[in-house]
């Protein structure tokens, strides 16, 4: 399905072509429709990892060194089961996370650019997924981006997360996105950390 989309606009598809895909996709959507709806976070706090975080009071034990971060497999930029996914995979390589993804034509904003939200909803999620490496659960306070150059279209980028400081319950982080021309977008960020009891707390 995320083929698919790409291929949509990259292509000038025939428009009967384009009505048959509708309808198809009309006729598929109404069908799943029908079937059991999910609830995300009832999932997230029945999944084993969430049980054994949760006793041990952390997640780092539950992240080795070049793990892939996939704590929302529906997330919109990384999930490995959502079909709208961006396709980012983050790993952990120490104390940092990684984030790696060749972004297709889907995410163009500008020519040969991908648009600058997609920007930062990568470096947003690889900030998010340093925080199981650093053991705690946190939500996002504050983002700032610096875009230093276009950020490319159809070529390998990596972005890297790391913490920097903490007060209290604000861990401040920094993340760069690189691609083989350099540094291409720069971000400080505030994450606002809470306990994981909070989500077993509000399924019930």
């Amino acid at each position: 399905m995320n083929r698919l989309a790409h291929a949509l606009v990259r292509h000038r598809a025939d428009p009967e072509l384009l009505r048959m895909i509708a309808r198809e996709a009309d006729r598929l959507a109404t069908r799943i429709e029908l079937e059991p709806a999910r609830e995300r976070r009832m999932e997230l706090v029945t999944h084993p990892h969430f049980d054994e975080a949760a006793e041990d009071g952390s997640l780092a034990r539950l992240m080795p060194e070049g793990a892939f971060v996939d704590v929302f497999e529906d997330s919109p930029v990384s999930g490995s089961a959502n079909p709208l996914s961006i396709g980012l995979r983050v790993a952990r390589e120490g104390q940092e996370a990684v984030g790696r993804v060749v972004l297709g034509p889907g995410w163009q904003g500008a020519p040969d650019r991908a648009h600058g939200g997609v920007t930062a909803a990568l470096l947003d999620e690889t900030l998010g997924a340093l925080l199981p490496i650093l053991g705690v659960v946190a939500f996002t306070g504050e983002l700032t981006c610096r875009y230093l150059a276009p950020t490319p279209i159809g070529e390998p980028l990596e972005f890297r997360a790391r913490k920097v400081g903490q007060e209290r319950r604000k861990l401040f982080l920094e993340c760069e996105g690189t691609s083989e021309a350099g540094v291409f977008v720069a971000a400080r960020s505030i994450f606002v950390t809470t306990d994981l009891e909070i989500f077993r707390n509000q399924s019930g």
